[in-house]
């Protein structure tokens, strides 16, 4: 078989199209009726609302479940030091790129979002803008998070890769192996119960550590959630890389069950988040991890049976996905901000937002594909002496393999 034909498209496809799905989420809270977020219209929509309460169930999920599977197959070609370097390189220079360039514009407009919305004077505006994009701060990472996660989940893996070939270890996972092929339907239910309960844990955490008082349990509690949260998926990933018969035995085949508890559960997340009590947040976390193993679970099935087979045109998307998601989130910042001086109805403002943010992101993608300086800072490619062709998608192995 030919490397290109033996090439797992769907996972380059599935990756991108999570990537997208930012664009409509974040656009989607600006009008969230529950949940507070940077950017705030004074308009509510109940209908955007449901919407993004269901795409956050499995969006960043499935993302790690992919990162983890190009992370194992990645190691099975390169050694772990190695591997590594590359690592720190494609991911750690966009998240300065972004920290540098990005944030002091999301920042700005915050401020500016708030005067617009008559939450503070115009010039009160001004001056807190002034004092913030002068003062670095945790917020500055905003949705640049990812890119240290998968970093210290890249880590931790090469860590623990020699010890997951020594003999304790390696029967264990043999047995695990084991149940999971032979008692599938109790190795899924085992699995979302595992991650429910790694997720309420969290979630506990979160709450005590923002109810105690001083900086270090503040900062501890944005470090529980989100750069704990996520790892088990990221784990499973590299599970179903490293024993290939997972898939089968875990992964959507056919059927309905599956995708219809998948959806009911983000459903009932969805109607639960940002409720006030505890019970309530509690209820919400649990479905919401139960969604967030089915779900992603449904998708790389789909992407399997639909998407594994080269497309000039998704590879495009595949090319430009990193680009955009870096991009999308100041744009809609800007673009929301700009559309609260209009009040048109929620879901018309939202499509707009999604439209023009798609659209100038993948058109910046495609100016900085033209210079490999811009290339390197915003993807992380290393700058060669010969460019590469600018009318060629790069490869898909990019930046988050």
């Amino acid at each position: 078989m030919s490397a290109v034909s033996a090439r797992e498209h769907h996972w380059d496809s599935l990756r991108a199209f999570l990537m997208l799905l930012g664009i409509p989420y974040h656009a989607a809270m600006v009008y969230n009726a529950r949940v507070l977020w940077d950017i705030q219209s004074p308009e509510r929509s109940e209908a955007l609302t449901f919407l993004s309460g269901v795409l956050v169930t499995f969006r960043m999920p499935a993302f790690f479940i992919v990162a983890g599977y190009f992370a194992a197959m990645m190691l099975e070609r390169r050694a772990p030091g190695a591997w590594l370097g590359g690592r720190f390189l494609r991911l750690g220079i966009p998240f300065l790129t972004g920290f540098v360039l990005l944030a002091p514009v999301q920042v700005v407009l915050i401020d500016l979002n708030a005067a617009f919305t008559s939450a503070v004077p115009l010039m009160a505006a001004l001056h807190h803008a002034a004092k913030d994009v002068t003062q670095p701060s945790f917020s500055w990472i905003a949705h640049l998070w990812f890119l240290p996660a998968l970093l210290a989940y890249s880590l931790l893996l090469a860590m623990l890769l020699p010890q997951a070939r020594t003999a304790p270890l390696a029967a264990i996972l043999r047995r695990a192996q084991s149940f999971c092929l032979t008692q599938k339907r109790l190795a899924l239910l085992a699995l979302v119960l595992v991650v429910a309960a790694w997720e309420v844990g969290l979630y506990l955490s979160h709450r005590s550590l923002l109810a105690s008082e001083g900086s270090l349990p503040f900062l501890l509690a944005h470090g529980v959630d989100p750069y704990l949260r996520y790892l088990p998926f990221f784990f499973v990933g590299v599970a179903l890389r490293s024993a290939p018969n997972l898939r089968s035995a875990l992964v959507w085949q056919k059927g309905w069950a599956l995708p219809a508890f998948g959806l009911a559960t983000a459903i009932l997340a969805s109607l639960l988040r940002g409720r006030d009590t505890a019970a309530l947040g509690i209820a919400h976390t649990a479905f919401d991890a139960a969604a967030a193993i089915l779900l992603s679970l449904v998708l790389i099935g789909i992407a399997e049976r639909f998407w594994n087979r080269p497309d000039p045109r998704v590879d495009r998307i595949v090319d430009a996905a990193f680009s955009i998601y870096l991009l999308h989130h100041p744009l809609i910042f800007a673009l929301s901000t700009l559309f609260v001086l209009v009040g048109w109805p929620p879901v018309m403002e939202f499509l707009l937002v999604c439209l023009a943010t798609l659209v100038l992101s993948y058109g910046i993608h495609r100016l900085i594909r033209r210079s490999p300086l811009a290339l390197f800072l915003f993807n992380g490619v290393p700058m060669r002496r010969n460019p590469r062709d600018i009318d060629r998608p790069q490869s898909p192995v990019t930046t988050l393999r």
